[in-house]
C-alpha cells in the first residue's frame, strides 16, 4: 500500500492513498519519459528527468530523479535497459485555476464544478513558472485510476495574456527585433518591437517565449 499522505495534496475527503489493482503497463526504462509514473518497490514515483548513458557492457544505464507523488520526497534510481518498469495509468483531468492559499492552489472540476486542493509541491515545473498562473486558466491534473487519486498538476502548454508595457528603444535595427516587455501579471517576456502596451499575446508557457498575437 502506498504511504498515507494524500489528503495534503488532493481532496480533503480521501484519507489514503490505495494502490489500482493492475492499472500498469511493463516497459523498459529507456521508454520512460518525464512525467510518467512509476510504480518502483510498492510506491508510486514521478519521474522528473533521466539521463541515459553507457556501460561498456552490452547495456546501458538510465539514471532517473524521482518524486513520491503522495510524500513529496525526491529520490534518484540507476536502472539497466535490460530492466522491466511499470508504468502506472494516468487519467489527465481539465480543472480551472481559482486561487493559491499560502502553499496550496485551489483548483475546480470544469465538468462536475466541485473543488479540488491540491499542494504548490505537486506542480510540474519549475516554480518561477506558477507566476504564469491567472484566474480561470485551465490547468491538467494527473489522476491515478481507478481510484480518485490527484498526484499533480501541470499549466497549458500555451496561454494568452495581456501586455502591460514595452521597453521602448531609440535606434531599431532592420527587421524585426525583440524587446523587453512585462505582462499584467508581471511576467517578463521578449515580444517583437511592433507589440504595443494593451495587446493580448500567446505565451509557450515551457519555454516563456512569444508565440504571436492573440
Amino acid at each position: 500500500m502506498f504511504r498515507s499522505a494524500l489528503a495534503r495534496i488532493g481532496q480533503p475527503r480521501i484519507s489514503a492513498f490505495q494502490p489500482p489493482s493492475r492499472r500498469w503497463y511493463q516497459v523498459s526504462p529507456t521508454a520512460v519519459r518525464p512525467g510518467m509514473v512509476i510504480d518502483h518497490k510498492g510506491e508510486p514515483l514521478i519521474v522528473l528527468s533521466r539521463e541515459q548513458g553507457g556501460t561498456g557492457r552490452g547495456q546501458s544505464v538510465i539514471k532517473m530523479s524521482l518524486k513520491h507523488a503522495v510524500t513529496g520526497i525526491r529520490s534518484q534510481e540507476r536502472f539497466r535497459s535490460g530492466d522491466a518498469l511499470e508504468v502506472m495509468v494516468l487519467a489527465q483531468n481539465k480543472y480551472q485555476y481559482l486561487y493559491t492559499d499560502s502553499d496550496t492552489v485551489h483548483l475546480m472540476d470544469m465538468q462536475t464544478f466541485e473543488e479540488l486542493a491540491m499542494s504548490i509541491d505537486s506542480f510540474e515545473g519549475d516554480k518561477e513558472h506558477l507566476a504564469l498562473l491567472e484566474d480561470g486558466m485551465a490547468v491538467t491534473v494527473q489522476v491515478l485510476v481507478p481510484q480518485p487519486g490527484p498526484i499533480s498538476w501541470r499549466l497549458p502548454p500555451r496561454h494568452t495574456y495581456k501586455v502591460d508595457s514595452v521597453e521602448i528603444r531609440l535606434q531599431q535595427e532592420a527587421g524585426t527585433t525583440y524587446v523587453p516587455a512585462t505582462l499584467t501579471n508581471g511576467v517578463r517576456v521578449s515580444v517583437p518591437s511592433f507589440i504595443k502596451p494593451g495587446e493580448s499575446i500567446v505565451v509557450d508557457l515551457q519555454k516563456i517565449e512569444y508565440i504571436g498575437r492573440a
